[in-house]
């Protein structure tokens, strides 16, 4: 019988009841729903199941680079005698993280506000938050502002990497982690930053270390090449834990060891520059070829070659820099150049015929100055100080030079560079490597002596002119006993 038939009940085919009797029964029988009657709410689930806090459960957002970002671990909200908190959940499966949410209200309920703090969220009042992620870790060194952010964002990266490969993050197979409009990138980065950061111990560092050579395979310059890989990756993940670093880091328990302590770079072989540049001619080439046809190209050579300026630095150096009186040229910092390290400022000595081919090439004066004409390279492009990533406003100057320096022999990925190089490896040979030190402005003699050799010239005994004489003095006693044979 159907809802309709119980509800009001058709009476069909012969009935043995007369009518009356019939009314009398409809009158007495209770209707099992009567359609005046409206519908009872479902009843809704108790907050001592498990069940109800599995609809309350979220993720934290925050924004970072100007990106709404989530953490990976669940949280929740719980309102209480008229105060309401949120709690971590340390947890990514919704069912574990729905039974911490009840036992914490259940706890809460007989305990207080104070003690379920105290105990499920110490740092609520001042103690450090513990079971650190990668992602919180991050999050906290980005807020110390030590760091430039193009300078913390290639930190960041490398030590990404460096966990993703640790501990196999991957993403579907219809993802890509280069997805940045499709999700697949917030994915992958938010798989690496939800791994707690005591899991990335020194050892499992070690053994990405050895898994990253093994598979370079045994050739002897793909296993340099991945050494020398290796070791850029750590020095930039290294430099997020260092100490002055570990002083700004606040409300967060670190573990021990940290994950780079006692880590050691690869032997990656012989890093020193081997000069196959013959500067005379290059010199010569640049001022017959470039001077007239590609003044930009020629002003970053000599920039390059005699100062022995990064690519950045010539890319925002300004003529006013320029001292023709006591041929130097003073670089300092400015709301255009922001330098790699406080010993990149200085005076740097130039010859003075270099000074005086760059004073040809200096614009004449104008009513109407070109946009950014107080930079000595022209561009039509502004500068762009603040840019999180890499960027030349001179990119396209910088292109047709080491273009040019390649068709002059120079097959190096990065031409201009090894321009500085040269210069240092001569002043190296010709005043020592304090000296080389000094005029790159590197901050440590160390890295000077890592990539430079006191002497660019080759060096051999002199022995050679006895080679001569030493034959003949042997074999003259031979000959003449052969011919008074």
């Amino acid at each position: 019988m159907s809802k309709r038939n119980l509800t009001h009940p058709v009476i069909t085919g012969q009935n043995p009841k007369s009518g009356s009797e019939v009314a009398q029964k409809k009158s007495t029988e209770p209707l099992l729903k009567p359609p005046s009657e409206p519908r009872k709410a479902k009843r809704t689930l108790s907050r001592t199941h498990s069940d109800y806090w599995k609809a309350r459960l979220f993720r934290r957002s925050y924004d970072y680079d100007g990106r709404q970002k989530e953490v990976n671990d669940l949280y929740v909200r719980i309102q209480h005698g008229g105060r309401r908190e949120f709690f971590g959940l340390n947890t990514t499966n919704q069912d574990a993280a729905a039974i911490k949410a009840r036992d914490i209200f259940t706890f809460l309920k007989a305990n207080g506000w104070d003690a379920t703090l105290a105990k499920f969220r110490p740092d609520a009042d001042g103690q450090p938050k513990l079971d650190v992620t990668i992602g919180d870790y991050l999050a906290a060194v980005e807020t110390t502002r030590k760091l430039r952010v193009r300078t913390f964002l290639n930190y960041r990266n490398c030590l990404r990497t460096i966990v993703a490969e640790t501990f196999g993050v991957k993403l579907k197979d219809d993802e890509s982690k280069y997805d940045y409009k499709g999700g697949g990138q917030k994915a992958w980065v938010a798989r690496i930053d939800g791994i707690r950061l005591e899991r990335l111990t020194p050892d499992k560092v070690n053994q990405w270390k050895r898994d990253r050579v093994a598979s370079a395979g045994a050739a002897p310059t793909a296993l340099a090449s991945t050494r020398r890989t290796i070791n850029s990756y750590i020095r930039c993940a290294r430099s997020l834990f260092t100490t002055a670093m570990l002083r700004e880091i606040k409300g967060l328990k670190l573990p021990t060891p940290l994950p780079f302590a006692g880590v050691e770079l690869e032997e990656s072989g012989s890093q020193k520059y081997v000069s196959k540049i013959n500067a005379k001619e290059l010199i010569a080439a640049a001022r017959n070829e470039l001077r007239e046809a590609d003044p930009e190209a020629y002003k970053t050579f000599l920039l390059g070659l005699f100062a022995g300026m990064r690519k950045s630095e010539i890319d925002s150096a300004e003529w006013r820099m320029l001292d023709y009186t006591n041929n130097i040229l003073r670089l300092e910092e400015t709301e255009w150049l922001h330098l790699k390290t406080r010993d990149s400022a200085a005076d740097i000595a130039i010859d003075p015929e270099v000074l005086t081919e760059l004073r040809a090439l200096t614009p004449p004066p104008t009513d109407k100055p070109v946009p950014w004409s107080k930079f000595i390279l022209k561009s039509s492009y502004a500068p762009k100080p603040d840019s999180k990533r890499a960027y030349y406003r001179c990119e396209e100057t910088f292109d047709r030079l080491n273009a040019w320096l390649r068709g002059k022999g120079i097959k190096a990925n990065k031409p201009l560079h090894e321009l500085r190089k040269e210069v240092g490896a001569i002043i190296a040979t010709e005043q020592g490597i304090y000296a080389a030190s000094k005029f790159l402005r590197h901050s440590d003699i160390t890295t000077t002596a890592r990539h430079y050799a006191d002497q660019k010239a080759r060096i051999n005994v002199g022995l050679g002119k006895f080679l001569d004489t030493t034959i003949k003095a042997v074999e003259a006693p031979a000959v003449k006993e052969a011919n008074a044979g």
